[in-house]
């Protein structure tokens, strides 16, 4: 008789691009998550007209859809880029001189965008005829470097101050995810784990998924109580690959294996 194990999985998942050959790139581990999958069979059911039951006659075997769900509990740029169906870019570092932040005279409180991240040497000047003023730090203004911002605390000091502002910076190479800019890219799934279960005689579990296309994550919660994390499941498809077969040592989805 086949022994009987009671299962208790924990794991590490790894996602890397699926290559046109139908094997996987290099791949990554994406941190604390979690990660469900399953199919559904379809078929077409024919309903007999003669006994008054309208009992099922047939059943013709239809496509099968198969869908795998991971929910990271990580946040981190690689995540972020899957979840958002972004595309990384690298901020150039190119000395900014002079880009208007504010056409009218802000008033106090008022925040100001440099439209760069991690900036340094900041210079903020207005529009005085003839020799512009320059505002003070920590007196006209306070800075977010890593934000890109300043925001307006006294225009008294050191003016009358005229509109419009004028920031000269020089930015650093910040990496930044434009969300909904990539290319819905097909990922290779990995999931190498155990059985928790004390005494398991196949303790090791690996699986391999081939082609899962995830959709943008439908919510996100950067602002929490608890711990921020990228916690809304991804539930993507799970499509058939080409490249293989199903009489050979991959079948059409994905494979599994359990080991002493």
């Amino acid at each position: 008789m086949e022994v009987l194990e009671y299962f208790s999985g924990q794991g590490k998942i790894y996602l890397g691009k699926r290559l046109p050959s139908g094997l996987p790139g290099p791949l990554a581990w994406v941190g604390d998550a979690l990660m469900e999958f399953g199919f559904t069979p379809n078929e077409t059911k024919f309903k007999e007209n003669w006994t008054g039951q309208r009992g099922d006659a047939l059943k013709l075997p239809g496509e099968t859809e198969a869908n795998l769900q991971i929910t990271f509990l990580q946040f981190n740029r690689d995540n972020f880029v899957i979840a958002t169906r972004g595309a990384v870019v690298t901020q150039g570092v190119t000395p900014v001189v002079g880009r208007e932040i504010s056409a009218t005279l802000p008033v106090v409180g008022d925040v100001l965008l440099l439209n760069a991240f991690g900036v340094s040497s900041v210079t903020i000047e207005d529009s005085t005829s003839g020799t512009p003023k320059t505002l003070t730090p920590d007196v006209n203004y306070r800075l977010d470097a890593k934000a890109g911002q300043i925001e307006i605390i006294d225009l008294t000091s050191g003016g009358p101050f005229v509109g419009a502002f004028k920031a000269s910076f020089t930015p650093s190479a910040v990496e930044f995810v434009k969300m909904m800019s990539g290319s819905g890219d097909e990922y290779w799934v990995r999931f190498v784990g155990i059985n928790t279960v004390p005494g398991a005689l196949y303790p090791h579990v690996t699986a391999d998924f081939y082609r899962w296309s995830p959709p943008p994550s439908e919510t996100m919660s950067l602002i929490q109580d608890g711990q921020s994390r990228l916690e809304a499941p991804l539930a993507g498809s799970l499509l058939a690959d080409a490249t293989k077969t199903a009489s050979d040592d991959f079948g059409f989805f994905g494979r599994m294996t359990v080991q002493a």
